[in-house]
C-alpha cells in the first residue's frame, strides 16, 4: 500500500516538473519511481512511457529551424522573408550592411539594396536560441544588370528624321533606349531642327512616350476658287503664285506626315500649300471666266486663307427658223431656254450643246456645237423635217445596221428616217450582209422592219498580187457581196452557200481589172480560191507553127515552085489599146512543097528552066518575111472560162513590105490576114495556145538573082512572081502558139468581155 502511495506521489512531481518544460528533473522523479518497492508491471510501463514524452518534448525545446537558409536578390534590390521555428526565445544576431534584417513574430524580414559593384556579393543571416542553437541564412545578390526602355518619341508632323546619340538617322517612331541620358535630334524638311535630351531610369522602364511639335520655316496659303453663282467649271481652275502654276488637281495630293523634301507650290492635304515667307501674285484663272489677281504677304509659319469667285467671259447667241423650226423649244446644255426665235441668250464663252424639240419634226441634227465668243453675237437656223421612226429587229440577234453608210447602231433598234430613199446594210459575222433600200413613209410615225440574213461561211480570196480590190456579185451583178474599196486580198469574206456560180472581179488601185471571172461555192470545205491575176505587159518572144498549112499556089508560071508559109514569130509584143496590140518586129517563113521546077537564072537573058547542074542553079527552099512596129498587129476579145483558160475572138493583121530597092536578098512581101478563135492555157512562164481559122494573103514572091547583069538596071535583080489567095479561096488553118515571159505568159491583151 506505501509502495502504490509512493509511485503516485512522484509520477505527480514529474507532471508538475513536464508542465513546467523541467523535462531532466520529470525523468529524474519517474525514473526513481521506477524503482520504488512494491512498483507493478503496469506502473514501470506507465513510467517509461512518460519519460519517452519527456524526452520528446526536450528535444523540441532545443530545435531552432527556419523555412529557406538561402535567398537570392537580383542587382536591383528586392525584399524576402523567412518562416522561423524555435524552442524558445530567438534572435537576429548580425547581418550584411547591404541587406537589412528584422524580427517580427516568427518571420524574419529582409530586404537588399541596389548592387552598384559589377560583382555578385553574399553575405550571412544570423540567428540565436539562447546559448543552445544558432542557424544561418545565407543571402546572394547578383551583379547590377543594365535594363532597357522601350521608347516612342512622336512627331507632328510624322515621318521626321531622328538622330539619337550621334546615331544615323532613322525614320522610325520607336527606339529601345538604355538608363542613362540621351541627346535626340529631330529634322524635317521645312521645319526648325529640334534638340532635346531624354533620360532614362528604373522609373520609367516599363516605356515612355514623347510627343514633339515641330516648327516650320514656310507659310501655308489655303484658296478656294469657285464661279459666279448660276455658272459651272468647264475644266478645272487654276492658280498661279508668282509665275509658279500650282496644281490644283493632282493624281495625288501630297501629305506633310511622309520622308520626302518639302514641295514649295504644290497642293498637300487639307488645301494647303506651302510657300517661302514674303510677297506674292496670285492669280485664279478658269477657261471661259475673267482672271482674277490678289498680292499676298505671308510670314514664316503663318496661314492665309484666299477665296476666289470668278465671273464668267460672255457672248450671246440667237437661234433662229430656218424652215419649220418656228415655236420649236430650246435646250442650252440640257437646260430650256425658251422656244425659236430666242434672241441675244447671254452665254459664258466656249462651245455648247443646242437641241430643238418640236412634235412631229425633228431637227437636221440630234444636236448642235456653237462656240461663243466673248462680245459676240452667233446665231444659229435651225431647219427641221418631218421624220418617222423605223422599229428595226433583225435574226440573228444584235446585227450591225448602217444607214447611208454610217453605223447607225445594233439591232434590235429604233432608227429615224428623214423624208428621202436611204441604204439600210445589215453585218453580222458568220452571216451574209445585206442591204436594202427604204423610202421613208411620213404617213405613219412609226414603222417596223425586221430582217433576216443568211448563214455565211468564210472563203479565203488570195491572188498572185496582194491589195486587189474585190467584187464579188451573183445574179447579174444586182446583189453585192464584197466591196473593191473595202476588201483586198489576200482576205476572208463570209458568203452563202449557192447553186449558182458567184462572179468575181479583181481590181487594181488604177480601178483596172487584173481577173474577172466564176466560181461555185456550194461546199462549206472548199474554204479558199487563188486566182491568176491578167497583165497586159509584152511578151519577150511568141511565135506560131502551123498545124494545118495554108493553100499551095499553082500557077507560078513559068515557075510552078509552090510555097507555103510554116511559122511566123513576134519579139517584144506591146499593148496599144485594150485588146490591141503590135511587136517591134514581126517575122514569117515559107517553105517550098515541091522542088520538081527549079527556076533561078543567073542573068535576065538566061533560059527560065534550069536543072541541077547548070550554070546559075540554086534551089530556093525558105523564103522569110518581115514586118514591123505598127504595120503589124493583133487584137483579142473574150475572157476566162477557167481560172487558167481563156478563149478570144482574134483578128491579125501584117503588112510585110518590098525590100528589093534597098537590100538583094529573096523574100516574101504583101499583106498577111487572119481572123479565128484562140484558147489561152495561161501557164505561168511558159503559155501556150491554140489558134484556128481563115489565113488570107496578097503579096509577091521576090526571088534574088545575084548573077544579074550589074548594067541591066534593078529591075534585073529579081524575079518577081504574085502570091495572091483571093478571099473566095480562103483556107481554114491551124496553128500551135507560145509566148514567153512572165508577164505576157500569164494572160495574152484581150478586151474582156467576161
Amino acid at each position: 500500500m506505501y509502495a502504490q502511495k509512493s509511485f503516485d506521489m512522484r509520477y505527480n512531481e514529474a507532471v508538475q516538473y513536464y508542465t513546467q518544460h523541467q523535462y531532466d528533473n520529470a525523468i529524474k522523479v519517474l525514473e526513481a519511481a521506477k524503482k520504488s518497492p512494491g512498483v507493478t508491471k503496469d506502473q514501470v510501463s506507465k513510467a517509461t512511457r512518460f519519460i519517452k514524452q519527456c524526452q520528446a518534448s526536450k528535444q523540441k525545446m532545443a530545435d531552432l529551424t527556419l523555412s529557406k537558409e538561402s535567398v537570392f536578390f537580383p542587382g536591383t534590390g528586392q525584399s524576402d522573408s523567412v518562416y522561423v521555428t524555435a524552442g524558445k526565445g530567438w534572435e537576429i544576431t548580425s547581418h550584411p550592411e547591404w541587406c537589412a534584417a528584422w524580427k517580427d513574430a516568427d518571420i524574419i524580414y529582409m530586404k537588399a539594396q541596389p548592387n552598384e559593384s559589377k560583382e555578385s556579393r553574399q553575405g550571412v543571416i544570423e540567428v540565436t536560441m539562447g546559448k543552445e542553437r544558432t542557424a544561418y541564412v545565407l543571402v546572394t545578390q547578383d551583379k547590377r544588370q543594365n535594363y532597357s526602355c522601350p521608347v516612342r518619341i512622336h512627331t507632328v508632323p510624322g515621318r521626321a528624321i531622328i538622330y539619337v546619340d550621334s546615331n544615323p538617322g532613322m525614320l522610325t517612331e520607336d527606339f529601345t533606349l538604355g538608363e542613362g541620358r540621351h541627346k535626340v535630334v529631330i529634322e524635317k524638311s521645312g521645319y526648325v531642327r529640334k534638340d532635346t535630351t531624354l533620360v532614362v531610369d528604373s522609373s520609367n522602364s516599363a516605356g515612355m512616350t514623347c510627343l514633339v511639335k515641330l516648327v516650320p520655316t514656310f507659310a501655308t496659303l489655303s484658296v478656294d476658287i469657285q464661279p459666279a453663282e448660276g455658272y459651272t467649271f468647264d475644266t478645272p481652275a487654276m492658280l498661279d503664285i508668282s509665275g509658279n502654276e500650282v496644281n490644283l488637281h493632282p493624281s495625288i495630293i501630297k501629305s506633310f506626315n511622309v520622308d520626302q523634301e518639302l514641295s514649295y507650290y504644290s497642293l498637300y492635304e487639307d488645301n494647303i500649300i506651302p510657300l517661302h515667307p514674303g510677297q506674292y501674285i496670285v492669280k485664279a484663272f478658269a477657261d471661259g471666266f475673267k482672271p482674277e489677281t490678289r498680292n499676298i504677304s505671308v510670314e514664316r509659319g503663318g496661314i492665309l486663307k484666299a477665296d476666289f469667285v470668278l465671273e464668267p467671259i460672255c457672248g450671246t447667241l440667237s437661234v433662229k427658223d430656218e424652215e419649220n423650226a418656228a415655236d420649236a423649244l430650246v435646250f442650252v446644255d440640257g437646260v430650256e431656254v425658251g422656244s425659236i426665235p430666242v434672241t441675244d441668250l447671254v452665254l459664258k464663252r466656249g462651245r455648247h450643246v443646242v437641241k430643238v424639240e418640236k412634235p412631229g419634226l425633228m431637227s437636221e441634227k440630234p444636236q448642235y456645237e456653237v462656240d461663243i465668243e466673248e462680245d459676240t453675237s452667233t446665231d444659229l437656223k435651225v431647219s427641221m423635217q418631218h421624220y418617222s421612226v423605223y422599229k428595226i429587229t433583225s435574226e440573228p440577234l444584235y446585227c450591225k445596221v448602217f444607214m447611208d453608210g454610217k453605223p447607225a447602231g445594233t439591232a434590235p433598234l429604233d432608227l429615224v428616217m428623214f423624208d428621202g430613199t436611204h441604204q439600210l446594210r445589215f453585218e453580222k459575222t458568220g452571216y451574209f450582209p445585206q442591204t436594202q433600200f427604204i423610202t421613208t413613209d411620213l404617213k405613219s410615225p412609226a414603222h417596223e422592219l425586221s430582217v433576216e440574213l443568211q448563214k455565211a461561211f468564210p472563203l479565203l480570196v488570195t491572188a498572185d498580187k496582194d491589195s486587189l480590190g474585190i467584187s464579188i456579185t451573183q445574179n447579174g451583178g444586182k446583189t453585192i457581196f464584197a466591196r473593191p474599196s473595202e476588201d483586198k486580198t489576200p482576205t476572208e469574206l463570209y458568203l452563202p452557200l449557192s447553186k449558182k456560180p458567184y462572179h468575181i472581179e479583181l481590181i487594181r488601185a488604177d480601178r483596172k481589172k487584173a481577173y474577172r471571172g466564176n466560181f461555185m461555192f456550194n461546199n462549206p470545205r472548199r474554204d479558199h480560191v487563188n486566182y491568176l491575176t491578167w497583165t497586159d505587159g509584152p511578151a519577150v518572144l511568141s511565135g506560131q507553127y502551123y498545124l494545118v498549112r495554108p493553100p499551095e499556089i499553082d500557077g507560078w508560071s513559068p515557075i510552078k515552085k509552090p510555097y507555103y508559109r510554116i511559122a511566123d514569130v513576134n519579139l517584144l509584143r506591146f499593148k496599144v489599146l485594150p485588146g490591141l496590140s503590135t511587136s517591134l518586129a514581126k517575122g514569117a517563113l515559107f517553105v517550098q512543097s515541091d522542088a520538081s521546077s527549079i527556076y533561078y537564072p543567073a542573068t535576065s537573058d538566061d533560059k527560065l528552066e534550069m536543072k541541077e547542074g547548070d550554070e546559075g542553079y540554086k534551089n530556093v527552099t525558105l523564103i522569110p518575111a518581115l514586118s514591123i512596129v505598127f504595120l503589124n498587129g493583133e487584137f483579142r476579145i473574150g475572157g476566162g472560162i477557167m481560172q487558167y483558160c481563156d478563149v478570144n475572138l482574134l483578128a491579125s493583121y501584117a503588112w510585110y513590105p518590098n525590100l528589093s530597092k534597098v537590100l538583094t536578098f529573096t523574100h516574101m512581101s504583101g499583106h498577111d490576114a487572119f481572123l479565128g478563135l484562140e484558147l489561152n492555157s495561161r501557164i505561168p512562164v511558159f503559155n501556150v495556145s491554140l489558134r484556128a481559122g481563115l489565113q488570107a494573103y496578097y503579096g509577091k514572091a521576090n526571088i534574088a538573082r545575084p548573077n544579074a547583069i550589074a548594067s541591066g538596071g534593078i529591075e534585073n535583080r529579081y524575079v518577081t512572081v504574085d502570091y495572091v489567095v483571093p478571099v473566095n479561096a480562103m483556107q481554114f488553118v491551124v496553128g500551135v502558139a507560145f509566148s514567153l515571159g512572165a508577164g505576157e505568159s500569164r494572160g495574152q491583151n484581150i478586151l474582156r468581155v467576161f
